[in-house]
């Protein structure tokens, strides 16, 4: 299968970050193309930097369309564009923030969501909320780091998870911690076997989400929520 994976913010490294965990974690008969999103801002943190990334973004996933892609994952823990992008596509679309929030509620009682920025920490909410998942939610923390400083300072930024989650761990009860940046990626299997805790890199459960997806035919429904409008009947 053929996997298009977009880093939704214009930032070389985050791509090259993200394409070499998930060249780590894909099945062998899975090609991923992971591409950057020229034209949008260089780090995704307000919903200003959002809504300015969607235009590029949908010209990519009509691409991938084009291309006779099987699927395409948006890596950004905002799911910028997403309705847009559904109903633009005939081809499954996922979001890392969607579904892994979904899978986080099933591994355990409660999950915290890490989040660079604490300006960030009200949409992350809003996000739960509207996913209807608010009862799961033990509490959103943040790093303190901008997305840029946690692709560009690994150790730093590792130290950071470890100590909030251990917070999230000991003072919130959380049983889940969800990695909610793609600046991130990568540093889940150290965080859980020191804390002992189930932690969730969003972009690679969403990518081994997506093959089994493809694999099971599966993809979002055309009537309704992500109808084209250009499928549209109305006048």
């Amino acid at each position: 299968m053929r996997i298009m994976v977009i880093n939704p913010n214009s930032s070389t490294p985050m791509t090259d970050h993200i394409r070499t965990e998930l060249e780590r974690v894909k099945r062998q008969d899975t090609e991923v193309t992971v591409i950057t999103n020229e034209g949008a801002p260089p780090a995704i943190q307000s919903a200003m930097d959002e809504a300015a990334s969607v235009p590029p973004l949908l010209e990519r996933v009509l691409r991938a369309n084009q291309e006779a892609f099987d699927a395409v994952i948006l890596a950004c823990f905002s799911d910028p564009g997403l309705h847009a992008a559904r109903e633009a596509s005939q081809i499954l679309v996922l979001g890392i923030e969607e579904t892994t929030l979904h899978i986080a509620a099933m591994m355990g009682h409660r999950f915290t969501i890490l989040t660079p920025l604490a300006s960030r920490i009200p949409s992350k909410v809003e996000n739960v909320k509207r996913c209807g998942l608010s009862e799961y939610l033990s509490s959103v923390r943040a790093l303190g780091m901008t997305v840029a400083e946690t692709e560009a300072d690994p150790d730093r930024t590792k130290a950071q998870i470890l100590n909030v989650s251990r917070n999230a761990m000991n003072q919130d009860g959380a049983e889940v911690i969800v990695l909610g940046c793609a600046g991130m990626v990568g540093y889940a299997r150290d965080v859980e076997t020191e804390l002992g805790l189930v932690v969730l890199d969003p972009t690679t459960v969403t990518l081994k989400v997506c093959e089994g997806l493809v694999d099971a035919g599966v993809r979002h429904c055309r009537n309704g929520l992500y109808a084209s409008p250009c499928d549209s009947n109305e006048p």
